[in-house]
């Protein structure tokens, strides 16, 4: 056999074998798996035992609350849900509550947002597409969730004849989600506040490969032309730093200081260019999506303090 067989050969093993292992790494990341399968996983540490034990409690709460269910439709034709609580006294200030990874509307909202309804605000908690009562079947991570944020927007602006402020208030994948619309939001949005939520789908990847599954980025690039085949979309379609750079509203940034999953370093990044009004608080003693239930006190008054002024 020639020798440039031999090569072309190996050249086609290679690509079929980085083709698999990026159809592997999409497989893992982007098809939402049903929620037993992501929930209540086995574990022996303290720390993370006494958090679902708490957020148990806290979604019981704000089932038994009897919300108001609305739907919507995305702009791809997907029925999007969410719970919507009106405040005790009539307000026109409406915070929309906006999940993370492998969460829903009330299952995530225990770790950073569920205490506002204790304050005179209307919150709309929302299911992201693909999780809850929400249709999809794929994770966007920001990328289709920025859209439908916007959509959800223009329904309390309907909703309430204009006559409504709003703030967005993201963790992890919501924080992306919340941030990407920084640059694009209508003058009803007054602030955005963005817990550990990572800078681009892009670099978040590139870190939980590198960092986590120990793979060089060249699959990366393998997994998302699978997902522009299949879903349509890349991975760097939405920057949440981009948004940032021309941002129209006041941002406050929450991290954790041991954050590994959304390194810290992100947070302070997205911060570092962030063109509007900013803040940023960095809990040192907070692991990732922790913020909250490590220093609850604190945290509390960071962002009611931050939504007295800016709301």
């Amino acid at each position: 056999m020639e020798w440039y067989y031999i090569v072309l050969i190996v050249i086609g093993v290679l690509l079929l074998l980085c083709f698999f292992i990026g159809f592997l790494v999409w497989k893992m990341s982007i098809p939402t798996p049903p929620k037993e399968k992501y929930e209540n996983k086995p574990t022996t540490d303290p720390e993370e035992i006494a958090i679902r034990n708490f957020s148990k409690k806290i979604k019981s709460e704000l089932e038994n609350m009897n919300m108001e269910e609305v739907w919507i439709k995305s702009k791809d034709g997907l029925n999007l849900h969410a719970y919507y609580k009106e405040a005790e006294e009539k307000t026109n200030k409406t915070i929309i509550s906006v999940h993370g990874w492998h969460g829903t509307a009330f299952s995530t909202a225990p770790i950073f947002s569920h205490f506002l309804t204790d304050y005179n605000y209307n919150i709309l908690f929302i299911d992201l597409r693909s999780y809850g009562k929400s249709e999809g079947k794929y994770t966007t991570y920001g990328v289709k969730d920025s859209e439908d944020l916007v959509e959800w927007i223009n329904y309390l602006i309907d909703r309430n004849n204009n006559d409504v402020l709003i703030a967005l208030f993201g963790i992890s994948m919501g924080g992306n989600t919340v941030i990407s619309i920084s640059d694009i939001v209508p003058k009803n949005v007054k602030c955005i506040i963005d817990d550990c939520g990572f800078t681009t789908a892009f670099a978040e990847f590139k870190h939980i490969l590198n960092h986590q599954m120990h793979l060089p980025t060249l699959f990366l690039y393998f997994a998302e032309l699978i997902n522009k085949m299949i879903c349509g979309w890349g991975y760097q379609k939405v920057s949440g730093l981009e948004a940032l750079k021309n941002s129209k509203v006041p941002v406050l940034f929450i991290h954790g200081g041991k954050d590994t999953f959304v390194p810290t370093k992100m947070g302070e990044e997205a911060y570092s260019v962030c063109a509007s009004e900013k803040e940023m608080k960095i809990f040192d003693n907070a692991k990732h999506a922790r913020s909250y239930f490590m220093n609850k006190e604190a945290y509390k008054n960071i962002v009611l303090s931050f939504l007295a002024k800016k709301l």
